[in-house]
């Protein structure tokens, strides 16, 4: 796994925004806004509460991109990697209270007790392979840090960083 570059997560935590992009067996993109997250120096956590589209693609291709932007600077970066579903009880609890109090200030019992038939998000949970810039001025086909372990160099082929 990579660590997230301090640039990326400044971005993270300014923007409050990412957009999550998948792909279905068929071979369709789906993108999907995401304001409620979380991230830590490897990973970022979601909550998905409506289990359509990207959901079925995350439980057949696992493999994703995920961007952040910034449209005043005309900065971004994109990273690629791998997403799982976060199924251990305790800490399924402890990321979406994180997620819930950052996003409303509110404990998620408090939020999911507004939402009808309190219903509970899955925490997915993205651990990027490789981090490239989106900002045009710079060069976007050289990953800023890529991980060079088997699978994701089977992915991707040898990238250099």
């Amino acid at each position: 796994m990579v660590a997230i570059p301090e640039d990326v997560r400044k971005m993270l935590k300014d923007q409050k925004f990412i957009v999550v992009g998948s792909v279905d067996p068929n071979g369709v993109a789906n993108l999907s806004p995401r304001t409620a997250f979380y991230f830590a120096d490897d990973m970022i956590y979601w909550l998905d509460f409506f289990k359509h589209k990207s959901q079925g693609n995350f439980q057949v291709i696992p493999w994703v991109s995920v961007a952040v932007f910034d449209k005043e600077k005309l900065k971004g970066f994109q990273m690629k990697g791998k997403v799982s579903f976060v199924t251990d009880e305790s800490q399924k609890r402890k990321v979406t209270d994180v997620i819930a109090r950052s996003v409303t200030g509110k404990t998620s019992a408090k939020v999911f007790e507004r939402m009808s038939q309190n219903k509970k998000p899955d925490v997915i949970m993205f651990h990027p392979r490789v981090v490239y810039s989106l900002s045009p001025q710079e060069e976007s086909g050289k990953p800023v840090v890529c991980d060079e372990d088997g699978e994701t160099v089977a992915f991707f082929g040898k990238v250099k960083c």
